[in-house]
Order: structure tokens, then sequence, then C-alpha cells
């Protein structure tokens, strides 16, 4: 094991944690807290991935929908509008049923 994980463990047993990912949870937590252009650039990526929409995107980077478009803007990044043509819809609706 590494000196790291050791030391996640050690502050899960001793903190008050439930396990060492709850210890590394909070600990990103901290560091986008303490860093809001990292909060930034992982909800643009996350939004580019199309993990989360645009609305949860600003709202993880803790700015408003338009701040958050203005910055894709920004950075050259082309938002969707939302409308799917037949053939994406099919794809989608066929993720979805599995």
């Amino acid at each position: 094991m590494s000196d790291l994980t050791d030391d996640v463990e050690t502050i899960a047993s001793v903190g008050g944690y439930e396990d060492a990912d709850d210890v590394l949870e909070d600990a990103l937590g901290e560091l986008l807290r303490r860093r809001p252009n990292l909060r930034l650039s992982l909800a643009i990526e996350k939004y580019r991935h199309g993990s989360v929409s645009l609305n949860r995107a600003a709202e993880l980077a803790d700015v408003s929908t338009e701040a958050f478009k203005d910055e894709l803007a920004s950075r050259g990044i082309h938002r969707t509008a939302g409308f799917l043509d037949d053939d994406d819809r099919d794809r989608m609706l066929d993720g979805f049923n599995g």
C-alpha cells in the first residue's frame, strides 16, 4: 500500500469518516471550493462529455447559466441547442432502453 493510501485510511478511521471514499470526497470538495477555476474546468468537461446538462454544469461551477454560456463561448466550445435529428434521438432512446 502507498503512503497516500495509508494516510487516507488513517484519516478515515480517526476523523469520523465512514470510509476512505468519504475522505476523498471531502478532500475533493475542499479543493474545488478553494480553486474556482478548477471547479469551472471540471464542470465544462462534464458538460462537454454529456454527463451533465448546461444548467447542472453551471450549478457545479457555481456560476449563472448565462455566465457559463459565456465561458463556453470564450473557450470556443459550441453548445447543442437541445434538438436531435431522428437518428440521434433513436440512438439516445436505444441507450436508455438498454
